[in-house]
């Protein structure tokens, strides 16, 4: 993969391998940090992607503070909004005392539960997208760190691709690796590290509402068989 160092945690999810013997094909898929920081010595190493689209799951402020550099590739950018709360959660445990670290977890937790509950339509877009040969590979997801949201964007994009969930956590926790917490205050580099549990939190929230992944997918995350056969004919091949 091209190092893009301006752009730390963008990786290729090609080459994680399904339950059925398929593997995802390299450099279709992609996530990331946000865009609006691209250094012009990182920019050939993005145009080597040769990336088509672009899922931005940043909020609107977010993108208003750092606009995508990808428009200049020509790259079609498709906007599915989450606001972030993380950090006015934060804000809030400051005004009130120093906030501890079951404290900070619980402000993760609530933001999982949301992703999997309150915000299953904005994914249910985007599975949809990803599934719509009308959106052309290769595809990158990002939101503002790469890391939250598109954390879980990936984990349900790899589950419905028959990805094991070891495999999937192994992703999901990538993403400390790509992060320098140097100078970083104490309570906000726990809230910047993706932890194994707030990936369970969410899933737990789906088997306690839906009884399966299967079925969450089918009801709130509107991929059908159909659908998910159009998404693995777009992303997997044999190994």
């Amino acid at each position: 993969m091209p190092a893009a160092h301006s752009v730390p945690n963008l990786r290729d999810l090609g080459g994680i391998a399904t339950a059925s013997g398929h593997v995802i094909a390299p450099g279709r898929l992609w996530r990331s940090s946000h865009f609006g920081s691209v250094s012009d010595g990182d920019l050939d190493a993005l145009r080597a992607i040769g990336l088509q689209s672009a899922i931005d799951l940043r909020g609107a402020n977010e993108r208003a503070r750092a606009p995508s550099r990808l428009a200049q590739f020509g790259i079609r950018e498709l906007h599915l909004p989450i606001e972030p709360r993380a950090m006015g959660a934060l804000r809030e445990l400051r005004e009130a005392g120093e906030p501890d670290e079951s404290a900070l977890a619980a402000i993760m937790f609530e933001v999982y539960r949301r992703f999997a509950n309150e915000h299953a339509p904005i994914f249910a877009s985007l599975l949809r997208l990803v599934a719509d040969e009308a959106t052309a590979l290769p595809l990158v997801i990002h939101c503002t760190a790469g890391k939250d949201r598109t954390g879980w964007a990936a984990a349900l994009l790899l589950r419905a691709l028959g990805v094991q969930r070891e495999a999937v956590l192994d992703d999901f926790l990538e993403s400390n690796a790509h992060w320098s917490m140097q100078g970083v205050s104490a309570d906000w580099a726990l809230l910047a590290t993706v932890r194994a549990d707030y990936l369970q939190c969410a899933f737990d929230a789906i088997d306690e509402r839906w009884g399966s992944f299967d079925a969450y997918l089918e009801g709130p995350l509107g991929l059908d068989r159909q659908a998910r056969e159009r998404l693995h004919g777009r992303l997997l091949i044999r190994r």
